[in-house]
């Protein structure tokens, strides 16, 4: 058998494996849940939170990267039954999902889970807040809640709207959506929610 031969013979064989190989990967991706590329993008809104200086109105940007689904975030079921919002923290932290500008300062995104509901898409934003020395120090209640969550609501067209928790733990109910519980105070709103990119 002449290598020269053979190699001619299989250079479209590969040629033609190399084609549907490109496709069935092609197809592959597109159906993996979450791979849309509509719910990734650039989000501006008005965020209005409390303060203890008072009531505080201020620009939020949003970029998400790289959201998951529900069903992909069923296993924080049990990541919260095993070890509670500790282990949470430590199993998303990290997770380089995008960034959130609240006012002049910038935050990781750990975890964006997306939802679609008709015409809404729904992002639950999780980051990881700043822990506060005497929060530490003191070991005080608000270490059970150590993340900061947005709820941004985008319609297709048109404005949307959020909430923000800022002192937040999670919990995930029996439909697999993600909840926050608010320490003290009400959570903030956001408003005029509008899809840049």
């Amino acid at each position: 058998m002449n290598d020269r031969r053979t190699g001619l013979k299989m250079a479209p064989r590969l040629r033609h494996a190399a084609i549907l190989l490109a496709f069935v990967l092609l197809a592959v991706a597109t159906s993996v849940p979450g791979a849309n590329a509509r719910t990734t993008g650039e989000f501006s809104a008005t965020a209005k939170v409390d303060t203890k200086q008072g009531t505080r109105s201020m620009g939020f940007d949003l970029v998400v990267t790289n959201p998951i689904t529900m069903e992909q975030a069923e296993y924080l079921k049990d990541v919260l039954a095993q070890g509670g919002q500790p282990a949470l923290l430590n199993a998303i932290k990290g997770g380089g999902r995008g960034r959130i500008r609240l006012g002049g300062l910038e935050y990781p995104v750990d975890l964006v889970v997306v939802e679609s509901s008709g015409d809404v898409t729904r992002y639950y934003v999780v980051t990881a807040r700043p822990l506060k020395y005497e929060e530490v120090n003191e070991g005080r209640a608000s270490l059970d809640h150590p993340f900061t969550v947005f709820v941004v609501n985008v319609p297709g067209m048109g404005t949307g709207d959020g909430r923000i928790y800022t002192h937040a733990a999670l919990w995930i109910d029996d439909q697999g959506h993600v909840r926050a519980d608010q320490y003290e105070g009400q959570p903030g709103t956001l408003r005029d929610v509008k899809r840049l990119k």
